[in-house]
């Protein structure tokens, strides 16, 4: 064999290995129970073996026995075996250029030369989590046997809230919503089942653990039955939450992911017309009056209305109420010529929803992008700056904008309740 040494040991699955002592004499700390991919250079074939592009090795060990393997040329001069060790202790690579390698006996044809051995060793030795040697057994005492590093992995973790506002963004008040079934797609090596739904309580979640790294994993939350269930917008930067589904990216280290996923549902405001309250049904519930023909107002009718200081007339001016009659005939009469009036009925139409016939003002308004209570007080801000908003008006936009959104609520129109509304699901489909 010549020259021939150890040129590399290399851990395969995980194994650790340190190489400790370069030159002549090199050792590898190795761990026990790990297998080795070792790798010979500058080796001569001189048993004459023609074309067969291998060499037999034995690998004599001072504790565990002698073993024999085939390495395979790699290149000139270069070639590699793969070893696996167990109780091996002092293990020396004695390489022959033969192919009557015998463990048993441990007698071996020579080569012409008379070389045999490889310069290098491996000993066995115990390592931190890094792969760091923190002891070995050259001594062959029987030291600990070193528990392998086991390889990284990640889990996932999925929750589910219900989002009053519709942004996205998880809110302390914003409860989780229980029954909500997730997937991941691949499972992998998670115990946990691939369909899972979401518990009651403060969690919320779901979780997948025990999976292998590096991993792309696609998360994806079941669609309620029910139409008038939506999926909030994702607000953070990629992996996005698209349609419900999220790809989760693990580099080769592992780690812990948490995605949280908004929903929202609509249900109609229960909000009443100008036309109602113009109506007998209407002075039923303002003035008390058994058969609707009441003139005058109740306190608490005035109340609510007043409690706006700057509901407009048609030249800008603020309204004061009177009885019955003249409330009914400053809502039929209003027109858009001044938007700050026609914004002024339908603002005064939604206060009295809220106050007489349930409507909610803690409920969210898509349309303003407010909640129906901080509508109410914008609209009301937007009249006392804004009193006469004629064609031309800077402000005339955005009060006609307010006052659109408030016609619809007034119309039943969907509003996000506080309460989620009820959900149903058919079987999930956990890849997409």
């Amino acid at each position: 064999m010549g020259n021939a040494t150890i040129s590399d040991v290399t851990g395969v699955n995980g194994a650790c290995v340190q190489s400790t002592i370069t030159g002549i004499g090199q050792k590898w700390d190795v761990q026990s129970g790990g297998t080795y991919d070792v790798t010979l250079s500058g080796v001569t074939d001189c048993a004459n073996q023609g074309n067969d592009p291998s060499i037999q090795v034995m690998v004599k060990n001072s504790a565990g026995g002698n073993f024999c393997y085939t390495a395979n040329q790699q290149a000139v001069g270069v070639y590699m075996f793969e070893v696996t060790l167990t109780t091996q202790c002092n293990t020396m690579p004695i390489l022959y250029c033969t192919t009557n390698c015998s463990p048993s006996t441990g007698v071996f044809a020579r080569d012409s030369q008379g070389g045999d051995t490889a310069e290098g060793h491996l000993r066995t030795s115990t390592f931190d989590g890094n792969c760091a040697v923190t002891g070995d057994d050259d001594n062959c005492n029987g030291g600990a046997t070193p528990t392998p590093t086991p390889p990284p992995k990640a889990s996932i973790t999925a929750c589910k809230f219900y989002d009053q506002n519709a942004d996205g963004i998880k809110q302390a008040s914003e409860p989780y919503l229980a029954g909500w079934p997730f997937g991941i797609c691949p499972r992998d090596g998670a115990p946990e089942p691939q369909t899972q739904v979401t518990g009651a309580g403060p969690g919320g979640c779901v979780t997948w653990t025990n999976l292998t790294v590096p991993g792309d994993y696609t998360v994806t939350e079941a669609n309620a039955l029910e139409s008038n269930w939506f999926h909030s917008p994702d607000p953070l930067p990629p992996p996005l939450i698209v349609n419900g589904s999220s790809v989760i990216v693990f580099p080769a280290a592992g780690g812990n992911e948490t995605r949280t996923f908004g929903n929202y549902c609509t249900s109609p405001s229960g909000g009443l017309t100008l036309g109602f309250w113009s109506n007998k049904n209407g002075n039923k519930i303002l003035t008390g009056s058994a058969n609707g023909t009441g003139t005058t107002l109740s306190s608490a009718a005035l109340a609510v209305l007043n409690s706006c200081a700057y509901l407009r007339n048609l030249n800008g001016s603020v309204h004061t109420f009177g009885g019955y009659t003249d409330f009914r005939n400053w809502l039929l009469n209003a027109n858009a010529t001044n938007m700050a009036y026609m914004l002024s009925v339908q603002l005064a139409t939604l206060k009295l929803d809220v106050a007489f016939v349930g409507v909610d003002g803690n409920a969210y308004d898509l349309c303003s992008g407010m909640t129906l209570s901080a509508l109410i007080s914008g609209a009301c801000d937007t009249l006392r700056d804004n009193p006469n908003t004629i064609s031309g008006d800077p402000a005339r936009l955005p009060q006609q904008s307010l006052k659109n959104c408030i016609d619809a609520i007034n119309n039943n129109g969907a509003v996000v309740p506080v309460t989620p509304c009820p959900h149903t699901f058919a079987s999930p489909t956990p890849c997409p």
